[in-house]
């Protein structure tokens, strides 16, 4: 899952007026089989005649459809959705092949048409499921994992390739800006049924006080929630997935779900195994706190009650790190 998007960014939510727009206007061309059956007959005949189905890592960003029992068919929900998908079709094949851990491999690439109005994909499809309900030894598996496929990622050469948020949407920019300032007074507001507002907004002012980046900006996956990995019966990690948040930025963004997927045992595995120093642990923190977390919960607390409902002992315990009880 991916949180709103708006202006082009990983993240908007109500305060940037764009969110429900777009909302909308995915229900309106919702998908079926029967559609991608015609994109594929009409695109990629060779693909044609095999069992369609609705996938359920169907998430934010895209419609999923499972391809016979090897493959998946994306289509991307909006416009900026499909910008994310352009993005993945042009890195993945050059970051792929390095890494030590699955990623879904581009196998086609279809047109926007009359029967789709935007451009969509069909890529391999990983086994593994998502991590849920591990244990404290298939939590530190994955932690272990996680943090060497991390250090991986993070050390490809990413030079001549533009950075920041400019290029590729503000989790490639700095942990603290006015905006993110901004979404967290908006976020205390409505969320007051939830949280304590006054208590949020004195966490943020001590969790925004970050020092600057220790290490150079890197190649970042920026949306490394536990519904975008694969993890095998043990816990280790067999796949990431959804590169559409991929950038150049600081690599403190890519541990901020350390907060929703770990207890603290883990978290202290994971940082340890990709090798984060104080500076990048804090900056995470700050990073999980408002876009992934606060304005993530509002956006979706009616729609996905399940994942909200660990999103919000997320912040609570980010908020606890720093001496605050918010609820």
């Amino acid at each position: 899952m991916r949180e709103p998007r708006a202006g082009g960014e990983r993240f908007g939510g109500p305060i940037m007026g764009t969110v429900t727009q777009e909302s909308a206007a995915a229900r309106q061309d919702l998908p079926d089989a029967a559609l991608v059956a015609r994109l594929l007959r009409e695109q990629a005949p060779h693909l044609a005649g095999q069992d369609l189905r609705p996938s359920a890592a169907s998430g934010s960003s895209n419609w999923v459809f499972r391809l016979g029992d090897g493959q998946a068919v994306r289509l991307p929900r909006s416009e900026g959705y499909a910008e994310d998908l352009l993005k993945e079709v042009r890195w993945l094949p050059r970051l792929g092949p390095a890494l030590p851990t699955p990623v879904p491999r581009v196998e086609f690439v279809g047109d926007a048409s009359e029967a789709f109005p935007r451009p969509w994909t069909v890529v391999s499809w990983l086994p593994g499921d998502p991590p849920a309900d591990l244990d404290s030894t298939q939590q530190a598996e994955l932690a272990t994992t996680l943090g060497q496929f991390l250090q991986s990622l993070h050390d490809m050469d990413a030079s001549g390739v533009p950075e920041g948020a400019e290029h590729w949407g503000y989790r490639a920019g700095e942990p603290v800006t006015d905006t993110i300032d901004e979404w967290a007074d908006y976020a205390a507001t409505q969320l007051s049924d939830v949280f304590d507002p006054e208590a949020v907004r004195r966490a943020w002012r001590l969790l925004r006080d970050v020092p600057p980046a220790t290490t150079s900006p890197c190649w970042i996956h920026t949306d490394l929630s536990a519904e975008n990995m694969l993890v095998d019966s043990d816990g280790s990690l067999s796949g990431v997935i959804d590169w559409g948040g991929l950038g150049v930025g600081d690599p403190a963004v890519d541990l901020l779900y350390a907060w929703s997927m770990f207890d603290a045992p883990a978290r202290d595995v994971l940082r340890a195994a990709a090798a984060a120093d104080d500076a990048s642990w804090v900056r995470a923190r700050a990073w999980a706190f408002v876009g992934p977390g606060l304005l993530t919960i509002e956006n979706y607390r009616q729609t996905m009650p399940g994942r909200t409902a660990k999103l919000i002992a997320m912040v609570t315990t980010i908020a606890a790190e720093v001496g605050i009880r918010i609820r």
